[in-house]
């Protein structure tokens, strides 16, 4: 099996050799010492010298042959009628035959006759005109190779592919009939029509077909062969001339082929509805076939099937239809068409840029009355100070405006990155932060490890893994469903990784810079502060110790929730029923402790606010009630700790109401993200606490 790179190498060698055979072909007809032009609807010769003459006709030795202007038509399927053409083709013949016979003549309008000697053409004398239409249609046949190279082999891909190859025929082959000195054999001239008219029908059909298969396929491939089967009847119709004029038997054919090509792009159209992905793809080779279609429809069939005058030069009418490649390539950049890679467009973009300044020079050429060397100067005065900085303008609106840079998904995924954090510090705040910056119409966390980044579904999937867990992160359809993952994408998603990385490494520094200072503080509370409590505690009266061991044990707590170290519930349950029997004691209080707890690890901050909670509630019973029972139940489930507090000490025509004690004790509830009520039920003052359990 041959690399991808030796197939794309042999299929660029396959059409340069095509275009040697074009080129050789193109020289290898005949030309005379005498060049014919057209002037106000005259036949004109232009001799060796430079003086001119108008021709009455030629007369190739037997019989004369009208000198009409119809002689120096490009394109013979112009003509009224078949018939028409076949007498253009003999008049061809005769001439040419006439010439390489030595008996050519032509005689002018004052009845003057001159011979015409024949002479040999060579690549200089080879007009722009073939050179650009030429180089189009090879540029073409690339594109398409490059396209159906790689591609998947599906009938889209191949019919896209014939495009090229049609264009290229067509187009050669009017090349090298239209832009004759003026003499060219019969036969040639019928053969290389031929395959004009065949390219231009299978150019037709095929973009039919791909228009009913792309992005999805036909509803049936017998409506594709179909369209196949229509272009094998309407290029019988004409080369056996089975109508009388080529506007029936060619034109329509051709313009009714692509009108169902039309049909098949609003099949199309309703089929995608609610599949982004392939609607924005199907939007963009419509709108690029149209724009490279329009112009030779409007400038060369429409006027053809009506039998008016063509408006502008066929051959500058082919090279329309790169503007269909054109749009195709960018299509490719911007929503990765047929899953192509971004880099076919530098390919392509070099292809038609060589174009676009070959067209300049010609035009430049035709309009402007100039010497050589004067129209050279200007057209590469124009390609550098108007065409390049025109181009340039166009691909930074087109394609790198499109393109995220550094600067700006950064401005999107730091700050949704940090906000996440700052609300829950527990979540990485990834997720968040590819939606800012993707914008996918779906984004789901899957289980399953995914070891790096990665494309799927031909585009519509970006797969991230999640470095904190058994997951990863699935988008779908960026953009908003305008557009399709491309590997810019996947290296924007690796950023995305490594700044959550640097977050957590800025965040563990400030944690450890914090924590060094807490156990600095914790040091010095715990050697000056609890050494004098101490001290106090021993020089103190008997009714002021009980004051001192509370501070004491409030500096305890203090000092355990700046080590932040954790305590299991049932660690941290004794400690608070210790405590509270020991007030209720000392206060004649009788307690009834109830409890039903879990193997559930608290951690310091929650255990330090837990327990100020109780000791502030068991306060408030113990000075601001005479209750002589209080009741404690602690009840622990799965996911949250219960803590109700009762006295029986109210006045029942007692109601609470606002205190700083129990403001306080909200708000240390709603900093574990708990509720904390207060209510009075039979006379009875009852405080809950609800806290959730990780």
């Amino acid at each position: 099996m041959l690399s991808l790179k030796t197939r794309i190498a042999i299929g660029f060698l396959l059409v340069a050799v095509y275009g040697v055979v074009a080129v050789s072909l193109a020289l290898s007809l005949p030309a005379s010492d005498i060049r014919f032009q057209v002037e106000d609807d005259t036949m004109v010769a232009v001799l060796a010298d430079g003086s001119q003459r108008s021709l009455s006709h030629f007369h190739d030795g037997t019989r004369d042959i009208a000198a009409s202007p119809r002689l120096m038509l490009e394109e013979p399927d112009v003509l009224a009628s078949y018939a028409d053409m076949n007498a253009f083709f003999d008049d061809h013949r005769s001439l040419q035959q006439a010439l390489s016979d030595g008996t050519l003549s032509i005689v002018d309008t004052s009845g003057e006759r001159l011979a015409v000697s024949p002479t040999q053409r060579t690549v200089q004398s080879l007009p722009g005109l073939f050179w650009l239409q030429l180089v189009c249609g090879l540029a073409g046949m690339i594109i398409c190779l490059m396209v159906w190279v790689p591609a998947r082999r599906e009938i889209a891909i191949h019919s896209f592919a014939l495009t090229g190859l049609s264009y290229v025929l067509f187009s050669s082959a009017a090349a090298i009939y239209s832009t004759r000195e003026l003499f060219i054999p019969g036969p040639w001239f019928t053969v290389l029509s031929g395959i004009n008219h065949f390219g231009a029908l299978l150019f037709s059909a095929s973009l039919a077909a791909f228009l009913w298969n792309y992005p999805r396929p036909a509803p049936s491939r017998w409506f594709t062969g179909m369209l196949y089967g229509l272009f094998v009847v309407a290029i019988g119709i004409d080369q056996w001339q089975l109508l009388a004029t080529p506007a029936a038997g060619f034109h329509s054919w051709v313009m009714g082929i692509f009108l169902l090509g039309l049909g098949g792009a609003l099949w199309q159209w309703r089929q995608t509805r609610g599949q982004p992905s392939h609607r924005v793809a199907l939007r963009w080779t419509v709108l690029s076939i149209i724009l490279g279609t329009a112009f030779f429809s409007g400038g060369m069939i429409l006027p053809a099937m009506m039998n008016v005058a063509i408006p502008a030069s066929q051959g500058l009418l082919f090279t329309t239809f790169l503007l269909m490649y054109l749009g195709m390539a960018m299509g490719v950049v911007r929503h990765r068409l047929f899953n192509l890679e971004p880099w076919w467009f530098s390919l392509w973009s070099w292809l038609l840029g060589g174009l676009m300044i070959m067209l300049m020079d010609l035009l430049l050429a035709m309009i402007l009355t100039l010497s050589g060397p004067a129209t050279l100067a200007l057209s590469v005065a124009l390609i550098g100070w108007l065409y390049f900085p025109v181009r340039q303008y166009v691909w930074g609106k087109l394609i790198r405006n499109n393109q995220p840079g550094l600067d700006s998904w950064l401005s999107q995924a730091l700050p949704a990155m940090l906000q996440v954090r700052k609300i829950n510090p527990q979540q990485s705040g990834i997720a968040e932060a590819l939606d800012a910056v993707f914008s996918p119409l779906s984004l789901e966390q899957v289980s399953g490890v995914k070891p790096f980044a990665a494309i799927g579904d031909k585009g519509n999937q970006l797969i991230v893994p999640d470095p904190a867990g058994h997951h990863h992160f699935v988008l779908q359809h960026p953009g908003n469903g305008q557009r399709l993952f491309s590997r810019r994408d996947v290296d924007i998603s690796k950023l995305v990784l490594s700044l959550h990385q640097l977050v957590n490494q800025t965040r563990t520094a400030w944690q450890d810079g914090a924590s060094e200072e807490r156990n600095r503080i914790r040091r010095d509370m715990h050697d000056d502060l609890g050494a004098k409590l101490l001290h106090l505690l021993h020089k103190s009266n008997p009714d002021s110790r009980p004051l001192v061991r509370e501070a004491i044990n409030d500096l305890r707590d203090l000092l355990r929730e700046m080590e932040g170290h954790s305590l299991s519930l049932e660690a941290a349950t004794s400690q608070w029923r210790e405590e509270t029997a020991r007030r209720c004691k000392d206060h004649e209080v009788t307690l009834q402790w109830d409890e039903t707890l879990l193997p559930v690890t608290l951690d310091a901050s929650s255990f330090s606010e837990i327990t100020r909670i109780v000791r502030e509630s068991v306060s408030n019973a113990l000075k601001h009630s005479a209750t002589p029972v209080l009741r404690v139940t602690i009840k622990a489930s799965t996911d949250q700790l219960d803590l109700i507090i009762i006295n029986s000490g109210l006045n029942a025509a007692a109601e609470p109401g606002p205190q700083r004690g129990l403001n306080i004790m909200q708000t240390r509830a709603r900093k574990m993200a708990g509720q904390f009520d207060y209510i009075t039920v039979n006379g009875e003052w009852q405080v809950r606490l609800t806290v959730p359990l990780d």
